[in-house]
């Protein structure tokens, strides 16, 4: 009898245990990023013939939903509490980099007016405009006029031995209905955000990006980056329709700010610098006074 009962016991503890996983985060379905696209690809049977007339409307003035902040992932509980299942090395710089900023050491490439590249690109708050064609799609960030651009015309990827990292990547999609479906390549390492784990140069991307409403753009999106994470990070990032009326998305020149003289000190903290004859630093981070 007691042999019967431990083997119900182990009976239900494997019962509970698989819908335990089953109802858990989704076990990786994908080697890579490229298997991921190509499957939703054949999925969409290609992808949706769709004429001028009949794609989405996106058009007006977009910015990211409220309660992002420079949080990577909105559902993450804080900025230093990231969702993404770091391998040890990258779990360990970014432990180092949240004790820097909480001494007030912090330096961010972006001081010196590159772009923030692509998946950072997802985080910036400031104002978006989407622009769609049959044959292609621009994502549009005020941001030193950083755009994206999604080729939905039957293109491959650049040919590899013509490829080289770019700030935004290498950017294929379909149409799955009215979701665009996009795959990016060929990108420069970086970082989230700011306090937020880095990624790099082997990152890729699939994103789905749909309007859910009449004020809101949703876009999935699933990261592979193998040196940085354990599994692809799953993400969903939300823009919400801006309503002031008449407002216009201006040209943005970062090299024009007059305050724009920033220099990463030795202990790798932000100094800013005054222009003009006997200027000097007008603000340090903690670390420097």
């Amino acid at each position: 009898m007691s042999n019967g009962k431990n083997a119900v016991g182990v009976g239900a503890a494997l019962v509970i245990l698989s819908v335990l996983l089953a109802s858990g985060a989704p076990a990786q379905e994908y080697r890579n990023s490229t298997e991921h696209f190509e499957a939703l690809k054949r999925a969409a049977k290609g992808g949706t013939k769709l004429t001028f007339d009949k794609l989405p409307d996106w058009t007006g003035v977009w910015t990211r939903a409220p309660g992002g902040g420079l949080k990577f992932d909105p559902a993450q509980p804080s900025l230093a509490q990231t969702t993404a299942q770091l391998t040890p090395e990258f779990a360990r710089k970014h432990k180092e980099k949240l004790e820097r900023v909480a001494k007030g050491i912090e330096w961010d490439p972006i001081s010196n007016c590159i772009p923030p590249g692509y998946p950072r690109w997802l985080t910036e708050p400031f104002l978006r405009e989407f622009a769609l064609r049959l044959e292609q799609t621009l994502l549009i960030n005020e941001m030193v006029n950083d755009i994206r651009r999604i080729y939905t015309d039957g293109r491959g990827h650049t040919p590899e031995d013509e490829a080289y990292p770019l700030w935004n990547g290498d950017s294929i999609g379909f149409w799955d209905a009215d979701s665009l479906v996009i795959h990016t390549t060929q990108l420069m390492g970086g970082q989230y955000q700011r306090s937020q784990p880095d990624y790099t140069d082997q990152v890729e991307t699939v994103e789905r990006w749909r309007k859910v409403d009449d004020n809101v753009i949703e876009a999935e999106v699933t990261i592979y980056d193998p040196p940085s994470l354990v599994k692809p990070w799953r993400v969903v990032q939300r823009y919400s329709r801006v309503t002031t009326p008449g407002l216009r998305i201006r040209s943005w020149v970062c090299e024009e700010n007059a305050n724009n003289e920033v220099l990463q000190t030795k202990e790798g903290a932000t100094e800013h610098v005054l222009p003009g004859p006997g200027a000097g630093p007008i603000m340090k981070n903690k670390a420097d006074k």
